[in-house]
């Protein structure tokens, strides 16, 4: 497993909350049966904003950098391995908010990170991490 992810707080973030690994039986009369296999939810989405960071030097304590962010990237070998958040992105949210977001789930990168130039030394970046149960 890849290191946890740099401790920053993001801008904005969006969490889309996973479900339960669901099949649905449609006959042909189209009558259906939802069959669950499994009882942990999973496919969590998790859209994270960093506005206004440096490319390589920070520019508020503790803000991270453009660097810190694809140096993590690419320790995950892109979206392929999965990685712990870290502190930094659930700081902010209310505690009822962070029960959902279970130990056992492990985030990856849906897609590669999108950086946004906003001038010389300072961009942002946006992310878009989904969570699957630990095997």
């Amino acid at each position: 497993m890849a290191t946890r992810f740099p401790t920053m707080t993001p801008s904005s973030r969006k969490i889309t909350m996973g479900d339960l690994p669901i099949k649905v039986y449609r006959a042909m009369s189209g009558a259906t049966v939802r069959r669950a296999f499994g009882n942990q939810k999973t496919q969590y989405v998790l859209k994270l904003q960093f506005n206004n960071i440096g490319d390589d030097i920070e520019l508020r304590r503790g803000a991270g950098t453009v660097l810190d962010i694809l140096k993590h990237y690419e320790s995950t070998n892109g979206t392929l391995e999965n990685f712990q958040p870290g502190t930094g992105l659930l700081r902010g949210m209310g505690n009822a908010s962070k029960v959902y977001i279970k130990d056992v789930i492990k985030w990856r990168y849906a897609k590669p990170p999108e950086i946004q130039s906003v001038k010389e030394g300072v961009s942002n970046v946006s992310i878009e991490l989904i969570a699957e149960l630990d095997a």
